[in-house]
């Protein structure tokens, strides 16, 4: 079998606002092994345009792909599943069931794209820790951030990618073993601590919930390439004001 080919979509943003909640700046990225084509997660409402571009240049649409794999059920990593017509949306088994307990307006749940999956017959599979869900990708326990957060280790791909979602979020976490918004601290820095010695023992790298890629460099945590984001600020009336981060 051929190797997958790895690209980002969109990169995850390591980015925080007391003011206005969540970013929701996640990382999206794309494996094609020429007769899969498997998204890590399904990104925000906002990335649709990000996602029809990325797909484009690529010279794909959204109906070539072929498989979405959800971390976890919080909207900026599932909302987009919809858009996909003929791909198959696998989702955890247990996180599914946990979400579909929690009462509407619990913070970061989507109460609607929770029941759409609950309600499809056709085009949703279940999953569950230690499957290879698809062939190369297997399904990894990464709890902490919730209770049944999946990560995806794809094992066919150049760079051994490990895909924690929001189990690690960032290089922050990575290095400290600390998570921040973590439904159980204990939990999420096991996590961690598993995910770097995969990491470790595979040479790979490590493809955060909401950060560029990250490898270990001689034990120390580093950006496999440079952090940035292009924001534009309406500060008064001269106009738009270049407020990129990087």
């Amino acid at each position: 079998m051929s190797g997958y080919t790895a690209t980002p979509l969109v990169e995850g943003f390591p980015g925080k606002s007391a003011s206005h909640g969540a970013f929701g700046w996640s990382s999206l990225w794309l494996l094609d092994d020429g007769e899969r084509r498997v998204l890590i997660d399904a990104g925000q409402p906002a990335y649709i345009p990000l996602i029809h571009e990325g797909l484009d240049r690529l010279g794909l649409t959204a109906a070539d792909v072929t498989d979405v794999l959800i971390t976890h059920l919080h909207w900026d990593h599932v909302a987009n599943f919809t858009m996909f017509p003929n791909a198959t949306t696998w989702v955890g088994e247990q996180e599914l069931a946990w979400a579909a307990e929690q009462p509407a307006g619990t913070k970061f749940i989507p109460d609607l794209h929770v029941q759409e999956l609950l309600r499809r017959r056709e085009g949703v599979e279940r999953m569950r820790p230690g499957q290879e869900v698809l062939p190369g990708i297997h399904a990894l326990a990464s709890p902490g951030h919730t209770p049944h957060h999946l990560a995806f280790f794809a094992e066919r791909s150049d760079d051994r990618l490990v895909f924690a979602g929001d189990s690690v979020k960032n290089l922050h976490e990575l290095t400290t073993l600390r998570a921040d918004s973590s439904m159980d601290d204990e939990a999420s820095t096991a996590t961690i601590d598993r995910l770097r010695s995969l990491l470790a023992d595979t040479s790979g790298v490590l493809v955060p919930g909401h950060d560029v890629g990250l490898a270990l460099v001689d034990g120390a945590v580093e950006r496999v390439r440079p952090q940035r984001a292009e924001i534009g600020y309406f500060a008064d009336a001269s106009g738009e004001q270049d407020r990129s981060i990087g």
